[in-house]
C-alpha cells in the first residue's frame, strides 16, 4: 500500500492549486497610523468667562462617572470648592480693586493647576481611548501618534487688550500645537527692523499676561511656537497696542 508523501519526501512537489485562506499573523501586517484622544491639560488660552463653566462640566461629568475615575489627584469636593471660589472671584474683580484682581488671579492659577492635574490623570488612565476621555467631560482633542517634527505654523492672534492694572497687556493667540510652548517678543521701535525686537519671555499656551510696559507708548508684539527637537515655527503677524 503506497504511503502518503511527506513534506521532505524526495521528489515531492508543491501543489500550486492551494489557496491562501486570507488569515495572517497580525504582527506581520503593516503598521497603521492610530489617532489618540487626549484631554486638554493646558488652559492658558481659555477666557476667564469660559474657565469656570468648562471646569464645572468636567467636575459634574467625572463625578457622575466616579467608578471610572477612582482616586483622582484632587478630590471632587476640593475641585468643586475651587470652582465656586473662582466664580465668586470672577464676579468680584469687576470692582477693579487691586485686592480683588489679585484674588482672582490666584483663584485662576489654582483652578488651572487642578484642571492640568485632572487632564493628566485622565490621559494616564485612558491611554488615548476616546470613550474614557469623553467620560471625563474635559475638553479634548485628537492627535496622530506619529511625531510631528515639522516647524509649527505661525500662531493666529485672537486678541490684544489692556490689562486691569497700568502698564499691563493681555496677549492671546492660538498656537499650532497643543499643548504648546511659545516665545513672545515685543518691539518699542520699528517692527520692520529685527534689531528692534526684544525678548518678552517663554510661555506655556497662548494666554500671555505682560507687565512693566511703558505707559503712553505703542508696543508691538509677536509670537512663535516651539516644535520638536528645538525646531522653531514662523512668527505671527505683529500686533500693536498703546499702553495705558
Amino acid at each position: 500500500m503506497p504511503t502518503s508523501p511527506t513534506w521532505d519526501t524526495p521528489g515531492a512537489k508543491f501543489d500550486s492549486g492551494l489557496q491562501w485562506d486570507s488569515t495572517a499573523n497580525p504582527n506581520l501586517q503593516p503598521n497603521k497610523k492610530m489617532s489618540l484622544t487626549k484631554a486638554v491639560i493646558d488652559y492658558n488660552e481659555y477666557r476667564d468667562s469660559e474657565l469656570g463653566s468648562l471646569a464645572n462640566i468636567g467636575h459634574d461629568t467625572m463625578t457622575a462617572n466616579a467608578a471610572t475615575f477612582v482616586n483622582p489627584p484632587v478630590t471632587f469636593a476640593t475641585f468643586l470648592t475651587q470652582i465656586t471660589a473662582y466664580s465668586a472671584a470672577y464676579e468680584a474683580k469687576a470692582s477693579r480693586a487691586s485686592a480683588d484682581i489679585l484674588a482672582f488671579n490666584t483663584a485662576r492659577d489654582t483652578l488651572e493647576e487642578t484642571l492640568n492635574a485632572m487632564g493628566n490623570f485622565v490621559n494616564s488612565l485612558a491611554k488615548g481611548d476616546a470613550t474614557i476621555v469623553s467620560l471625563s467631560g474635559l475638553p479634548n482633542f485628537v492627535v496622530d501618534n506619529t511625531p510631528n517634527e515639522s516647524p509649527p505654523e505661525a500662531p493666529e492672534t485672537i486678541a490684544i487688550k489692556h490689562g486691569v492694572l497700568p502698564g499691563t497687556v493681555l496677549y492671546r493667540f492660538k498656537a499650532d500645537r497643543r499643548p504648546s510652548g511659545n516665545e513672545v517678543q515685543k518691539c518699542l521701535g520699528d517692527p520692520n527692523k529685527e534689531a528692534d525686537w526684544q525678548a518678552a519671555g517663554l510661555f506655556r499656551g497662548g494666554r500671555v499676561a505682560l507687565s512693566g510696559l511703558p505707559p503712553g507708548q505703542i508696543v508691538w508684539f509677536r509670537a512663535r511656537t516651539m516644535g520638536l527637537k528645538g525646531v522653531m515655527g514662523a512668527w505671527s503677524d505683529p500686533v500693536q497696542i498703546r499702553i495705558l
